[in-house]
């Protein structure tokens, strides 16, 4: 049983910590928003000068604005509703492997909602695509000893999202009306640059089949994600201010690079709380160690108030380069969120139809054990937490 008196003596230990840390975060904060108002070429050129060539491993990762590379940081833009489109919706959902049961499994549940609006009746339909695992595919592929850990199992469930957004392209004819598909998260991966990947170029074979296609099609894929934690645009202030002439964080003691990093942890959303509801920012894209030219399927991103938050949108730029279309995108998310009180009410929908209950669990246990001869279906241990010993 958990003891809430202990426990919030240091919930309120904490509190202070963190008031004394948000405190000092105030005064970078005010430096970044200066810095970013008073940005010109000269400033870009001389960060742009700062950053390690593709060979070397070191980086720190920044963006600029995709229309201009300088002056339009904190630049803020209305958005027009839109109400006059087709929207295709991705969420999906899984279960741990669980190694009290004598058949252990894991299921992926990937969920896909349509909604088309703008006419008299508007169109509604959703599908399921469940998966289970059992046996060797429960193995990691590392080492064929060791059970798939969460993350190795989310990665599977995203590959099969990913899957799904493809199927309905590839099927999809091109049409006047604006179609738009909403995955909910990242379209990239930004962790994968470390591992000597640029951003955006090639991380997921499948993703760049799916740009591909859609473009030739006229569909929108978008990324969205709520409660974003990304802090890449406050790192153009803190390459600014680095006294080296060539970035390598590596070279620097800790205690310089702790005061470094203190400007690292200013979210994007911090910089951008004073968007009005309905009101986005520049497109931005982002760098790593190579700044060279564009691919069609490189990422870019704004935030948008949407009533509720300060949200993240993602999309390849061949939307940003047809302003008319991704403004047209931009106002379809932005109802999608006035319907769903600040969240796309097609990916609510897409979550509600993938989530697997624990009726679903007890259901796929019992099918399983029809399969089974040996009287323990599972150990000792979760047997005294299903018949709740007391």
């Amino acid at each position: 049983m958990l003891d809430l008196y202990r426990l919030s003596v240091q919930i309120n230990e904490k509190k202070e910590v963190l008031a004394k840390h948000e405190e000092e975060l105030k005064s970078n904060v005010e430096d970044v928003f200066a810095f970013l108002n008073s940005v010109d070429r000269k400033k870009i050129q001389n960060v742009l000068s700062k950053i390690p060539s593709k060979d070397e491993k070191n980086e720190i990762l920044f963006c600029l604005p995709y229309y201009s590379n300088y002056n339009e940081f904190l630049k803020s833009h209305k958005c027009h509703l839109n109400t006059d489109y087709e929207v295709f919706a991705v969420d999906g959902s899984n279960t741990e492997i669980d190694r009290h049961i004598l058949t252990p499994y894991y299921v992926l549940n990937i969920a896909c909602v349509s909604i088309a609006y703008g006419e008299k009746e508007s169109r509604f339909w959703y599908k399921t695509f469940p998966y289970i695992y059992l046996d060797q595919e429960l193995y990691s592929d590392k080492d064929d000893v060791t059970f798939k850990n969460s993350s190795e199992i989310s990665q599977e469930r995203q590959q099969k999202e990913f899957e799904t957004i493809l199927e309905y392209i590839e099927k999809s004819t091109q049409t006047d009306k604006l179609m738009i598909v909403l995955y909910d998260g990242n379209l990239i991966d930004w962790s994968q640059d470390r591992q000597g990947m640029r951003f955006g170029r090639k991380a997921n074979a499948i993703l760049e089949r799916i740009f591909i296609l859609a473009e030739q099609k006229k569909i929108a894929v978008c990324g969205f994600i709520s409660v974003p934690k990304n802090s890449i645009i406050s790192n153009i202030y803190r390459i600014h201010m680095c006294e080296k002439t060539r970035i390598n964080c590596r070279e620097c003691p800790k205690e310089q690079k702790r005061e470094c990093e203190k400007i690292g942890r200013i979210k994007d959303v911090v910089l951008f709380s004073d968007l009005k509801e309905g009101e986005y920012s520049n497109i931005f894209y982002t760098l790593g160690r190579a700044f060279d030219e564009f691919e069609k399927t490189d990422i870019g991103f704004v935030y948008l108030n949407t009533g509720y938050e300060i949200a993240r949108i993602e999309f390849p730029l061949y939307i940003a380069n047809d302003k008319n279309w991704f403004e047209s995108c931009l106002g379809a998310i932005y109802h999608q969120c006035q319907l769903g009180f600040g969240y796309p009410i097609s990916l609510t929908h897409a979550h509600e139809f993938s989530v697997i209950s624990k009726d679903d669990k007890d259901s796929i246990e019992s099918i399983l054990q029809s399969f089974e001869d040996n009287l323990v279906h599972f150990s000792a241990k979760k047997n005294n937490k299903v018949k709740r010993i007391i």
